[in-house]
């Protein structure tokens, strides 16, 4: 069973989302409880290396098991899209999940121009 390159990157590209879900929950859980936003820059960098692992791994293990090597241009290539292609949409992917994440979990938003905080209104479920 032979799986195309879009299925593969797919699946990669999926693993690579779910582990910057959890590792950015992760981070915030470990800010708030040690209320110290000093080692964010370190836990940045640590966390766009975990979702370039998954990403690499998955990639790596699904082209190896599926398929040899040399049906996709040879341990090289394989190696090269594993590993240097997806760090652009790394990047910008984690950037902007950071940005947004950072905003939803906030419970306030400061007002410009004075020391105020609004503290936002969450939605309950019903059910």
């Amino acid at each position: 069973m032979l799986l195309s390159n879009s299925v593969i990157n797919t699946i990669s590209v999926l693993s690579a989302l779910i582990s910057m879900i959890l590792v950015l929950s992760l981070q915030w859980n470990i800010e708030r409880e040690t209320k110290e936003r000093r080692l964010s820059l370190f836990f940045h960098c640590i966390n766009a290396l975990v979702m370039l692992m998954f990403y690499s791994t998955s990639q790596l293990a699904l082209y190896g098991s599926v398929s040899t090597y040399s049906d996709h241009g040879g341990f090289a290539r394989v190696l090269l899209e594993a590993l240097v292609f997806p760090i652009p949409f790394i990047a910008v992917t984690y950037i902007l999940a950071a940005i947004s994440y950072r905003s939803f979990v906030t419970p306030y938003v400061k007002v410009k121009g004075s020391n105020l905080v609004v503290l936002k209104r969450r939605r309950r479920w019903r059910t």
